[in-house]
C-alpha cells in the first residue's frame, strides 16, 4: 500500500472520540472510531491493564477514548492509537482532589509492595501507602527488623482493601500520599473519648512480640497487653496466649496521649485468692510436671499457677538434674509443704510419697 493514496480523515490530537470494539488482535484491540470514520486501536499492554480492573472491552462494546494521533501499520493495516485510560486518567486525578479538599475517606487497592510502601496504580495514576500510615492491624511487627519478613507480610496487603485519605499531593508528578491511619480517625477518636481505667473490651490480637501482645480494635487503635499482664502464673511461651486474628477480652488499665495498656488476667479472679481456700500445708495433690529450672522443676498447681519441686524434694537420693527422676507432662502426686499467696509462692514435695501409698494418691486432690 502507497502511503500517499492512504485516505487520512481530518482529526485532531488528543480529541475525544467514541467508538466500538469491533476486534481483538495480538497487539491491541481494534475500535472502528466517530460511527467508522476511521479505525483505532488501543495497544495490548493498556487493554490488558483495562481488562484486569474490570473494564469491558469486548466486541461490540462502546467506549469512550482519547486520540494520541501516531498511527502503526497492523497486519497491513493502518491504525491511529487511542487511549481510554489517558480520559480515566483525568477523571481518577479529579476525583481524587475533589475527595482531599473535602478531607474524604476512599477506598483503595494496592497492587505492588515494596520495603517501604504499598503502591495503588489505579489507570497510571501513582498512589503511596508509606508503611507509617498503615494502621495497627496492617503494620509489618517485626522485632529483629528481618527485611525478607517484613516483605512477606506487605506482600500478603496486596489486592486487600484500605479505607484511607489522601495526606499528600504531588499535582506535578500526578502522585498521592495516603493513610490508612487518617482513615480510621474517626472511629479512634469516639474510642478514646469514651475510655476509662477499669474498661472492659473485646479486642482483636494484631500482633505478638516478646514483651506482649498488642490488641487493636476496628484496625484503627492499638494497645499492648504486657507480658506481665497476661496471666498470674508463669508466660513459658507467649504463642500459647493467642495468635493475630484472635479475640481476647481486656481490661484497661492505663492510657495516656493514645497510649493503652491493657490488662488480660484482670479480666479473671486472681488465683492466689482462690489457692488459700483450696488447698492447705500437707496436702496431696496430683499434677502435671510442666517445666524444668536447675534447681528443681514446677508442677501445675491450680489452673497456670505452679508450685516449685526443689531438687532437694525430688529425691532422697542427691541429685543434681530433675530430667534424672522426672520428665515433662509426667503426673505425679505431690505434698504441699509451703503456701505464702502474699508472695505468691508454694512449694512442694514429692520425697516420701511412695508408690505404695495408692490410696492417699488416689485421694489427692486434682489439679
Amino acid at each position: 500500500m502507497n502511503l500517499k493514496d492512504l485516505s487520512v480523515p481530518k482529526i485532531k490530537k488528543l480529541e475525544r472520540i467514541n467508538g466500538i470494539v469491533i476486534k481483538h488482535l495480538n497487539k491491541g484491540i481494534v475500535v472502528s472510531c466517530e460511527e467508522g470514520a476511521y479505525l483505532g486501536i488501543i495497544l495490548s499492554k493498556e487493554a490488558k491493564d483495562l481488562e484486569r480492573n474490570g473494564y469491558d472491552l469486548s466486541v461490540g462494546a462502546t467506549v469512550e477514548a482519547e486520540l494520541l494521533d501516531p498511527r502503526m501499520l497492523v497486519d497491513e493495516e493502518w491504525y491511529y492509537i487511542i487511549s481510554i485510560t489517558k480520559l480515566l486518567q483525568y477523571s481518577v486525578w479529579d476525583d481524587y482532589m475533589k475527595k482531599a479538599e473535602t478531607d474524604e475517606i476512599m477506598t483503595v487497592i494496592p497492587t505492588e509492595a515494596n520495603l517501604w510502601w504499598l503502591l495503588v496504580d489505579i489507570y497510571g495514576i501513582k498512589g503511596f501507602l508509606p508503611l507509617s500510615q498503615l494502621a495497627p492491624v496492617h503494620y509489618p511487627r517485626v522485632e529483629d527488623g528481618d527485611q525478607e519478613h517484613i516483605f512477606d507480610h506487605l506482600l500478603k496487603l496486596i489486592w486487600e482493601e484500605f479505607k484511607v485519605r489522601v495526606i499528600n499531593i504531588d499535582e506535578d508528578n500526578k502522585r498521592m500520599i495516603f493513610s490508612e491511619r487518617e482513615g480510621l480517625r474517626e472511629e479512634r477518636e469516639k474510642i478514646m473519648e469514651n475510655l476509662e481505667t477499669g474498661n472492659e473490651y473485646e479486642w482483636v490480637i494484631s500482633g505478638i512480640s516478646s514483651y506482649g501482645l498488642f490488641v487493636t480494635i476496628g484496625g484503627g487503635l492499638e494497645g499492648l497487653v504486657h507480658i506481665s499482664e497476661i496471666t498470674y502464673g508463669h508466660v513459658h511461651d507467649i504463642h500459647f496466649f493467642g495468635k493475630v486474628g484472635d479475640k481476647c477480652k481486656v481490661k484497661v488499665i492505663w492510657f495516656e496521649d493514645g497510649k493503652i495498656s491493657f490488662s488480660m488476667k484482670k479480666m479473671r479472679k486472681d488465683p492466689w485468692k482462690i489457692i488459700p481456700e483450696t488447698f492447705s500445708v500437707w496436702d496431696i495433690v496430683e499434677g502435671e510436671i510442666i517445666r524444668f529450672v536447675p534447681y528443681g522443676a514446677f508442677i501445675r498447681l491450680y489452673e497456670d499457677i505452679n508450685g516449685l519441686i526443689h531438687l532437694s524434694e525430688i529425691s532422697k537420693k542427691p541429685i543434681g538434674n530433675p530430667s534424672e527422676v522426672l520428665r515433662l507432662w509426667q503426673r505425679v502426686a505431690a505434698k504441699v509443704i509451703l503456701l505464702d499467696p502474699r508472695n505468691r509462692k508454694a512449694w512442694l514435695t514429692i520425697k516420701g510419697i511412695e508408690k505404695d501409698k495408692i490410696e492417699e494418691i488416689k485421694q489427692a486432690k486434682p489439679l
